[in-house]
C-alpha cells in the first residue's frame, strides 16, 4: 500500500473516478461528499493525505483544512479547485495546505503530488522521531543519580536551563559533561533550535579556527569552497565546546569577541557575521588555575565562568553506581534484544569497589561488554572484561607500606606512583597518548614530558 488517501468532493463522478484510479495505483482510498462527513472520518481513522475540493456544501475546503490541522498536524492536505486563482492557492497554502491542484487535471499529475507529499511526510516523521529520541537522551530524567552532588546538579539545570547565561561544566573525562550540556539545551526555549557540539581537543589552530568560525573559498590551500562554522550552524540554538582548555591561547581572543559582541568573521573573510547562540563549555582542567599560570586568557575565563557546574567523578558518588548499572543494563538489553539478566553479588560488589578512572563512560562500556558475554542469563565476574576481576584495574598501582618507617624519599615514592599510573593508562589504551591524557586528566604535553622524564616505555 502506497498510502492512505481521503477524497472529499461533492461531485459523485469525480469521487468515484479518483477512488477507482488511485486504488489501481496501490493507494488505500476512501471518499466523502461533504467536509462534515470527512471531518468525522478523520477523527476516527488515520490518513496520510486528504485531497479536498475547495468548494464544498456547508464547510468549504479551507475550513476543512483548518479542522484537520487542529486534529493532526501530520496529515497532509492537498486542495483541488476549479477556480485556480492565485488568491485561492495562496490562502490554502497559508492555512497549512501542502499543495493545490487545478481542475481539470490528469491522474498522473495528482499521483506525482501524492508521492511528493508522502516523501515529505516520511521525512518529517523521521525528523520528529529523531528529535524525540534526542530530547529523551538529553532529558533530565536520563541523568541518573540520587547522590547529594547529582541532586544539586539536577536542581541547577532546572534553575538555569531557560536562561541565556553562559555555562562552564567542569569534570573528569567520562563524567557526562555532554549529557549535562544537552539537558541545558533541550530543557530551554532554544530546544527546537540546533544543538551543535565540537571537541576542541586534538585540533590544531588552523583546523579549530575553521571549525568554529568557518572559512571563505581560497582562504587557504585546501579551502576549495566556502564553509560555515559551528557558531553559524548553531544560530538560534546552543553550541557546546568540549575541552575548551585545549583552545590555543592565540585563538581565545576571537572566542572572547563572539561572547561579548555575538559577531565574527570567517577565516579569510571580511563580512561580519552576527549570531544568536548560547554558549556551553566544558573543561577537564581547572581554568582558574590555568589562567593564573597564564596558560588561559584571564578575561575569557571570567566570561566563561558565569555559572559553573562541577561534575563529581564516579568515585565520589559510589551510591549512584547500582542505579547506573541498572540504567545501562536496561539500555543495552533493549538494544541487543535480550532478556534482562540477573547480576551476581560478587560482580556487583566488584563494580561498586572499582575506582573507575574512566568514570560513567567506562562503566557503560563494561556493562555492554558484560551483557554480550553473559551466560545462563546472569552477569558474573567472568562476564566482565578480561583482567577486571580482582580489581586488577588498580593492581599495578604502587601500594604504600609505611609501617615501621620513620623516613621516606618523597620524590622517589611519587615517581614510582606516577610510573605505575602511566603504565596502567598505557595498558588500558594500548599506548594511545591522547586517551591516556584524558584518563589521567592530564594535558598531553605534561604526559609526554613525564613519559620522557620517567624513562617509561624504554
Amino acid at each position: 500500500m502506497r498510502g492512505r488517501v481521503l477524497i472529499v468532493d461533492d461531485e459523485k463522478l469525480m469521487r468515484v473516478s479518483l477512488e477507482a484510479q488511485l486504488q489501481k495505483e496501490g493507494f488505500f482510498v476512501k471518499s466523502m461528499k461533504t467536509a462534515g462527513d470527512a471531518f468525522k472520518y478523520v477523527r476516527n481513522e488515520d490518513f496520510d493525505i486528504v485531497v479536498s475540493d475547495l468548494r464544498l456544501p456547508g464547510l468549504d475546503g479551507i475550513e476543512l483544512l483548518k479542522e484537520i490541522k487542529n486534529i493532526s498536524q501530520e496529515t497532509i492536505v492537498i486542495i483541488m479547485t476549479a477556480y485556480g486563482t492565485i488568491e485561492s492557492a495562496v490562502t490554502a497554502m497559508q492555512e497549512g495546505a501542502f499543495d493545490y491542484i487545478s481542475k481539470p487535471f490528469a491522474i498522473d499529475e495528482l499521483i506525482i503530488k501524492l508521492e511528493r507529499a508522502l516523501t515529505y511526510k516520511k521525512a518529517t516523521s523521521e525528523v520528529i522521531r529523531l528529535r524525540s529520541e534526542i530530547q529523551e537522551l538529553y532529558g533530565r530524567d536520563n541523568i541518573v543519580g540520587k547522590s547529594t552532588p547529582m541532586m544539586k546538579i539536577l536542581n541547577t539545570i532546572k534553575a538555569i536551563s531557560d536562561r541565556e547565561t553562559t555555562v562552564l561544566i567542569q569534570g573528569e573525562s567520562g563524567t557526562g559533561k555532554e549529557l549535562i550540556a544537552g539537558a541545558l539545551h533541550y530543557n530551554s526555549s532554544r530546544k527546537d533550535g540546533p544543538f551543535i557540539r565540537l571537541s576542541c581537543a586534538a585540533l590544531n589552530k588552523e583546523i579549530l579556527e575553521s571549525e568554529l568560525f568557518g572559512h571563505e573559498k581560497g582562504a587557504f590551500t585546501s579551502a576549495i569552497r566556502t564553509k560555515k562554522g559551528k557558531f553559524e550552524l548553531a544560530d538560534g540554538g546552543s553550541i557546546f565546546l568540549d575541552d575548551v582548555d585545549d583552545i590555543p591561547i592565540e585563538m581565545q581572543v576571537k572566542l572572547l569577541r563572539v561572547l561579548q559582541e555575538r559577531e565574527y568573521e570567517r577565516v579569510g573573510g571580511e563580512e561580519t557575521i552576527s549570531v544568536d547562540v548560547r554558549l556551553i563549555c566544558a573543561t577537564k582542567m581547572d581554568l582558574g588555575a590555568l589562567a593564573k599560570q597564564r596558560m588561559f586568557r584571564e578575561d575569557l575565563y571570567y566570561r566563561l565562568n558565569v555559572i559553573t557546574i562541577v561534575l563529581p567523578s564516579l568515585r565520589e558518588r559510589r551510591e549512584d553506581i547500582p542505579l547506573l548499572i541498572n540504567h545501562f543494563i536496561e539500555k543495552y538489553c533493549k538494544r541487543l534484544e535480550i532478556i534482562r539478566p540477573d547480576i551476581s553479588s560478587d560482580a556487583l560488589d566488584l563494580l561498586i569497589k572499582y575506582p573507575w578512572p574512566g568514570n560513567v563512560r567506562e562503566l557503560e562500556n563494561v556493562i555492554e561488554h558484560a551483557l554480550v558475554f553473559t551466560s545462563n542469563n546472569r552477569v558474573t565476574v567472568q562476564s566482565l572484561p578480561e583482567g577486571f576481576s580482582g580489581l586488577k584495574g588498580i593492581s599495578d598501582w604502587k601500594q604504600l607500606d609505611l609501617e615501621g618507617k620513620d623516613k621516606i624519599d618523597f620524590q622517589d615514592e611519587v615517581a614510582v606512583l606516577e610510573k605505575s599510573l602511566i603504565k596502567w593508562a598505557y595498558k588500558k589504551t594500548n599506548g594511545n597518548q591522547l586517551q591516556m591524557a584524558e584518563m589521567l586528566s592530564m594535558p598531553r604535553t605534561t604526559l609526554r614530558n613525564k613519559i620522557v622524564k620517567l624513562g617509561f616505555l624504554k
